[in-house]
């Protein structure tokens, strides 16, 4: 006896057969293994045990923050210590508490800090051959990584203390626009084991950061626990996120960008014309030779605003002083790339 297909699996062999070149010579079996396949590639896991507890619109901030902490402080370690340093963000994962700790691998740089406004505390997890290596080029030596971490002294913990200050204010500029925060260090540790600022079962997040110096690899790692998370990131600081995001400039605040602007000096230069002469004409240039030029001398003239061509103009004199007067504004804003621009040349 046939089997009867309910309206639903009707419905998928017709789109499997409009949807697959060839459908119309599949047999029965084949085709229901088809619309097997199509069902289970719409299926997504799911953990009932491990919800996902942040939101789509909570993590484009919390990536937007970090991503922010990165920049400013890649900034800031570069000019430290006279070196290249990127600083990029990896990942962003809610995990267990205890998880985290299992996968932090002793010795380690924690820095245990405060968050004065909440009564709750985060860890920031920073690999201990970037710790010595961050000292060595403040005292001005070479700095190397390496080959095998080991434990950072009492003595490099207080030297690295004013680098890890100025990080806990870049995390602090980064949350302002969605929670403000203070943040202050309280305890230095190179055992995750020995640190428990919640419980191992409750959920965390991880940002995890990859740092790059000389092709040499290491990382950041910053811990918030949920609870604190879900406070920063309740709906009225998402608002005002959004808001601040979205919203116009005040129109007092514009004017004053203008104004500013407005006051800005730049190079105006305009030129006469070019030319080009081989060196062996150059060497031979005496006092009175006479240079032709490429332009004739009823053509407009180029202006520029640094190395930009922004205007023609003509030649001539206001009083006793050489001028230019601007015919039009420039249809090429950019020099030519055949043609570039040099200093000498534009005087």
């Amino acid at each position: 006896m046939a089997k009867q297909l309910s309206q639903e699996e009707i419905d998928a062999l017709l789109q499997v057969r409009t949807s697959t070149p060839g459908a119309e010579s599949y047999d029965q079996d084949t085709l229901e293994s088809l619309i097997k396949a199509d069902v289970e590639e719409r299926v997504h896991p799911y953990n009932f045990k491990r919800p996902r507890l942040f939101a789509q619109d909570q993590m484009r901030v919390l990536y937007h923050i970090h991503e922010s902490f990165a920049r400013d402080f890649s900034v800031y370690l570069s000019a430290q210590l006279r070196t290249i340093v990127d600083i990029s963000l990896t990942a962003v994962d809610q995990v267990l508490y205890s998880e985290y700790v299992m996968s932090s691998a002793p010795p380690s740089a924690l820095y245990v800090v405060s968050v004065e406004e909440m009564n709750h505390q985060i860890l920031f997890e920073l690999d201990p051959r970037l710790v010595i290596f961050t000292i060595e080029k403040l005292f001005g030596g070479q700095g190397e990584f390496l080959n095998t971490p080991r434990e950072v002294s009492q003595i490099e913990q207080r030297i690295m203390g004013k680098v890890m200050r100025r990080a806990y204010r870049e995390v602090e500029h980064s949350w302002r626009q969605v929670f403000p925060i203070h943040l202050e260090e309280v305890a230095f540790e190179s055992n995750a084991e020995f640190v428990q600022i919640i419980p191992g079962v409750e959920p965390a997040l991880v940002a995890t950061f990859e740092v790059t110096v000389y092709d040499q690899h290491s990382y950041i790692n910053v811990c918030y626990p949920y609870l604190l998370l879900e406070r920063m990131l309740g709906r009225a600081g998402m608002k005002q996120w959004i808001s601040s995001a979205t919203s116009k400039v005040p129109e007092a605040v514009r004017n004053r960008y203008e104004n500013t602007l407005r006051a800005i000096t730049v190079e105006l230069r305009a030129e006469l014309g070019r030319t080009r002469l081989p060196i062996s004409e150059l060497m031979k240039l005496q006092a009175g030779d006479v240079i032709p030029l490429e332009r004739r001398a009823n053509e407009p003239i180029r202006v520029f605003v640094g190395a930009k061509e922004k205007f023609t103009a003509k030649a001539g004199k206001a009083g006793k002083h050489r001028a230019v007067r601007v015919l039009e504004v420039s249809e090429t804003h950019l020099v030519h790339e055949e043609e570039p621009v040099l200093e000498d040349e534009l005087h």
